[in-house]
């Protein structure tokens, strides 16, 4: 299985946020500070884990809610 990048989005001022999956293009809405891995509703992929503080996630921050 190939290494996904996690990225810590800059600028999450909300307590959720929109992010869209890369692999399938389906938006979840994600608590901004997670206590678990969140995965996607469709396809099953990690879309967001926790990091101590924010969420780290390997999918695009549409908006913050």
């Amino acid at each position: 299985m190939a290494d996904v990048k996690f990225v810590k989005p800059k600028n999450i001022n909300g307590h959720f946020v929109k992010i869209k999956c890369k692999d399938c293009g389906n938006v979840q809405v994600v608590f901004a500070r997670p206590s678990s891995i969140v995965t996607c509703n469709i396809c099953g992929a990690t879309i967001a884990k926790p990091t101590g503080g924010t969420l780290a996630t390997s999918g695009e921050v549409v908006e913050v809610l």
